[in-house]
């Protein structure tokens, strides 16, 4: 993804952590009892050797203490018990060699994205050594795409020459921004704030207004924008916290996002969030009138759509060109897998 001498430009200490923020779910108490609310979080690892656990790991509570632990147990009941989403058993010495592979079949011309792609094929090969497993979702089981297909879509997003911006306003001021610059294969150039703060002159404390004078500081100093996303940073923290379908396509029709310019590489991923929204609306409508069952996972609809024959257009050439199998992938998510 990117180049090899890509360029760093135009941040502060600061202005860089700013960036770790802005999809920092915010923390507030209600959020929290939503969050609760919702079910299990987080997920708990444990590492083994053989048939012995040797060390037990939470994302919440940090190191549990093992000889508290009942042993052997299914993935499933170790995630329940410490109420987690996920799962994972690693063996003593999985990581050791997942990176001796890594490093065995990397090359000299490999980009960022072919060593990610090997990267996650290799867990995958872990995984069928039983060396790694993981609950609910087996590694097999992700969906990971061809390097043709990610370049494509790639090239959709942002033809070479172009930049994508991420442009966060806090207070009526610009709090930081990331501007990347792709050319040829990859992204040779990130730019913060700081290399465009002269050109960006006074701000009117509106973030629908400033960010157009934040555009044409880019594209004088940087060059041509692909697409860029524009928003307050309490905005982007509640966004990222957000579970219910529709919350991005609401904020960009509330113009509490701006997208601009506007693609239709954009419109595709807002139109399917739209789209959850409204089957959402339709199921708690059809449950006020004693027909939820009809939307539910084990209901007629669900069934009818489970028992339709593959379509011609998703055959094997798309299997091919994405790297994974779209069907088998939609027919899992209806599964609720």
């Amino acid at each position: 993804m990117f180049t090899r001498d890509v360029f760093l430009e135009g941040f502060t200490h600061e202005q860089w952590a700013r960036l770790g923020d802005v999809f920092r779910p915010l923390e507030a108490a209600d959020r929290r009892a939503a969050r609760d609310a919702d079910g299990p979080e987080g997920g708990v690892v444990a590492v083994t050797t053989g048939t012995t656990l040797r060390k037990v790991v939470s994302t919440r509570v940090g190191r549990v203490d093992v000889r508290e632990q009942p042993w052997p147990e299914s993935l499933e009941a170790l995630a329940a018990r410490h109420g987690a989403r996920w799962a994972a058993e690693i063996s003593t010495g999985a990581l050791d060699e997942l990176m001796d592979r890594f490093g065995e079949r990397l090359s000299p011309g490999q980009d960022y994205l072919g060593q990610a792609l090997e990267f996650i094929a290799i867990t995958r090969e872990l995984e069928a050594e039983h060396l790694i497993t993981l609950f609910p979702w087996r590694i097999a089981d992700w969906p990971l795409p061809s390097e043709r297909a990610v370049g494509r879509a790639l090239d959709l997003l942002c033809p070479s020459e172009k930049s994508l911006v991420l442009g966060v306003f806090e207070g009526g001021a610009l709090s930081t921004c990331l501007v990347a610059r792709r050319r040829g294969n990859g992204f040779d150039r990130l730019v913060g704030p700081d290399e465009l703060a002269r050109d960006l002159g006074l701000l009117s404390g509106d973030f629908r207004r400033d960010q157009r004078h934040l555009a044409a500081a880019i594209e004088r100093r940087v060059g041509k924008i692909a697409v860029g996303c524009y928003g307050e940073l309490h905005t982007f923290r509640e966004l990222a916290g957000a579970r219910e379908p529709g919350a991005w396509a609401r904020a960009v029709a509330a113009q509490d996002l701006v997208i601009s310019p506007w693609m239709p590489a954009v419109a595709l991923p807002l139109g399917l969030d739209a789209g959850r929204a409204a089957f959402r609306e339709i199921q708690e409508l059809a449950s006020r009138f004693g027909a939820g069952h009809l939307f539910s996972r084990q209901g007629p609809l669900v069934q009818a759509f489970m028992g339709l024959e593959r379509p011609n257009f998703l055959g094997e050439d798309v299997r091919e060109f994405l790297g994974f199998d779209p069907w088998a992938l939609l027919v899992k998510l209806f599964r609720g897998r």
